[in-house]
């Protein structure tokens, strides 16, 4: 960037909310429920089961339960806290951590409407928290996120969209004939948890450290047992919620690098004794 001067660098944020990346077809399914299309919902839900390999009744039950509080059906599974959260932090910030998500209402706008300013308000709270570069400067320019394209894509039916079996249905679809064959049809490349947890056993020495001794717990944030049993687990090679693990870790290297410069007031945090801040490229993904 610095020896070819540019400035600006496109980002691919949004593409997969606003474009039909997640290939699930819950928003679609509720959109027919709410409309009372009982025979096309019906439709869809065997031809969705077949493709997801889950029954049916399953689906339609992850499609009803949008509508229902989360004190009566549950909290998803993805959108609970991270286990090893401070309960009482849990029980003071539980809107915050769980997304500020609403249950849908059956009456106005479609739920896939409904669910779409939902996850824009998810970005545009993830992209405040980008600070800007300066070295070298730079600005991130988001073509996913224009207004005119999300004015487009919220209108259309979500059908268009989604479709069994190929995600960015609309996107592929026009883009034949301009986008080689051979790169449209790709298969997406599942996430790979084998950096993160190369990382974890890279740094385990420090981890370790950091995990008996952290600023979060001095604030009541995270419990460190729960943490390091984390830790532990990741090590292993086991299922963890790594992305929530890494941001705890940058949230502790960002708290430490603030009590380094003298900039956090606590008196409690001050009596602790000197702490070294976490590498700036350690945990990166």
């Amino acid at each position: 960037m610095t020896s070819q001067g540019n400035r600006v660098v496109l980002s691919g944020i949004g593409g997969d909310e606003v474009t039909g990346g997640v290939p699930t077809p819950i928003p679609e399914l509720e959109d027919l429920l709410a409309s009372f299309r009982f025979r096309q919902l019906a439709h869809q839900l065997k031809v969705w089961a077949i493709n997801k390999r889950k029954p049916w009744l399953h689906l339609f039950f992850e499609t009803a339960r949008g509508f229902a509080p989360s004190s009566i059906v549950g909290m998803p599974k993805h959108m609970r806290p991270a286990p090893w959260l401070n309960r009482n932090f849990v029980k003071r910030n539980r809107t915050a951590l769980q997304g500020y998500e609403t249950r849908f209402k059956l009456f106005g706008s479609p739920p896939s409407f409904q669910e779409n300013i939902s996850t824009f308000d998810g970005l545009r709270r993830q992209l405040t928290c980008d600070c800007p570069h300066s070295e070298p400067l730079y600005e991130k320019r988001y073509p996913y996120l224009d207004r005119e394209l999300l004015e487009f894509l919220y209108a259309i039916p979500r059908e268009q969209l989604v479709r069994p079996g190929q995600r960015r249905s609309l996107m592929r679809r026009a883009l034949v004939g301009i986008v080689p064959d051979k790169l449209l049809s790709r298969k997406r490349k599942g996430f790979v948890v084998r950096g993160p947890i190369a990382a974890v056993s890279a740094e385990w020495a420090s981890l370790v450290g950091i995990s008996r001794h952290m600023i979060c717990t001095s604030l009541g944030i995270v419990d460190e047992d729960r943490l390091s049993k984390v830790l532990n687990e990741a090590r292993q090679g086991q299922e963890v919620l790594i992305v929530t693990l890494t941001r705890t870790l940058r949230i502790e290297a960002w708290l430490r690098n603030l009590n380094a410069r003298g900039i956090l007031a606590s008196t409690e945090l001050r009596r602790q004794q000197p702490m070294k801040a976490l590498a700036p490229n350690a945990m990166s993904d």
